[in-house]
């Protein structure tokens, strides 16, 4: 069986941000940005919170404790149900990056 490691992602559409984001996170029309930090919420302001189900945390590609999500590939995964407008917003395009390590 194989197991995935989600380390980070982030979705892109036409948004406001208030939280503090690097500069490395393209930030234009960026609605969600989850940078797992102990935790599946979004850090972008948008309050689009995940809610694990299963998933455990685990140390990131770059060895930061708690900072990602490991899915056992049968019934583990992060649900985010859409409390804002944001993803409504979403019609035709949508960008989703994440990191996704093999550990076999």
């Amino acid at each position: 069986m194989k197991r995935y490691l989600l380390l980070f992602i982030f979705l892109s559409v036409n948004a406001s941000l208030v939280a503090q984001i690097p500069s490395y996170i393209p930030q234009d029309s960026l609605i969600a940005w989850y940078p797992f930090n102990g935790n599946a919420n979004d850090e972008s302001g948008n309050r689009n919170n995940g809610t694990v189900y299963g998933a455990t945390l685990t140390t990131d590609k770059g060895e930061n404790m708690n900072s990602a999500y490991s899915f056992d590939g049968v019934d583990d995964y992060i649900e985010i149900i859409n409390y804002s407008e944001h993803f409504e917003r979403i019609k035709e395009e949508i960008t989703i990056s994440s990191w996704f390590l093999d550990k076999k």
